[in-house]
């Protein structure tokens, strides 16, 4: 919310009930499990304010950004996601999974889908399926690509549900500091107060950075580390910089895209255990 209000600061903003999922564990199951009444709750919440809101704006339309309740009659209600299907190593957990979620899909009028519909699709396996109504949009980015001087040798750009964005930060941090002879960036996606001791003076730390800011720093750096979530991926495809992409455990999906985006040799993959691993792989693609 603050970093949209930020963005567009002439728009007015309603805050919805926050589905509280936490990637507690490992098992994205047990995770949606122990959120079960958070979500419920907030899909049920967000059809009584999807009717209080298009009546109070006028709104003839609704765009629902992976949003499953937030659709009332009267307007032209649309869906927005890339992940039509949701994928488990277990093949009934995905089968019940993307039922589940085609279910409140065909609710909407139509179903935006970012990415492409032929080969160059960036997740054919979440993206591609046959049975609900949708457009193929192709990938959405904030970013442009810009021919900029290198500022940065290592860009980290984190991002995600807590408590796993703290957890990968204190990783990085303890492994960054010993790579002392590359500049490197860090953007902690939260305004919450950092707790490592002594930030050396090769680590600058910012907090959240605006569309314009991150374009400028991903095009004026040669590496990003981050969370292989897709709208990160969607920024970056058609850029210079190369990636190491970090999974937030217990997402499947973002398993998927990291090893979807490794077929590139401009990108690597860590798992969330293995951060020790980071030195020679930065070494390696730098």
């Amino acid at each position: 919310m603050e970093l949209l209000k930020s963005e567009f600061p002439d728009l007015p903003f309603y805050p919805l009930s926050s589905y509280n999922i936490q990637y507690r564990y490992e098992s994205i199951v047990l995770n949606i499990l122990l959120s079960s009444f958070y979500i419920i709750r907030a899909v049920i919440s967000e059809r009584k304010t999807a009717l209080k809101l298009a009546a109070l704006n006028g709104a003839t339309v609704i765009l629902s950004d992976n949003r499953l309740g937030f659709r009332t009659s009267g307007v032209k209600n649309y869906y927005l996601t890339h992940q039509i299907n949701i994928l488990h190593p277990n093949s009934i957990i995905s089968w019940l999974g993307s039922k589940c979620h085609q279910w409140f899909i065909r609710k909407f009028d139509l179903c935006f889908v970012p990415d492409y519909s032929d080969d160059r699709a960036l997740c054919p396996a979440l993206s591609h399926y046959g049975g609900i109504e949708k457009v193929y949009i192709g990938p959405l980015s904030r970013i442009s690509m810009l021919n900029l001087p290198r500022i940065y040798d290592i860009c980290v750009v984190l991002s995600g549900p807590e408590p796993q964005r703290s957890i990968l930060e204190a990783l990085l941090l303890d492994e960054l500091n010993l790579l002392n002879q590359f500049r490197i960036l860090l953007v902690r996606g939260t305004n919450t107060r950092i707790t490592f001791p002594g930030i050396p003076t090769h680590i600058i730390v910012k907090d959240l950075l605006i569309s314009a800011e991150t374009e400028h720093i991903l095009n004026s750096s040669g590496l990003l580390i981050s969370r292989s979530g897709y709208s990160t991926i969607m920024d970056i495809i058609h850029l210079e910089i190369k990636a190491i992409f970090i999974p937030t455990p217990g997402q499947t999906e973002q398993a998927y895209l990291a090893e979807k985006c490794s077929e590139s040799l401009k990108y690597r993959i860590i798992n969330q255990n293995e951060i020790k691993k980071l030195g020679e792989v930065i070494n390696y693609l730098i």
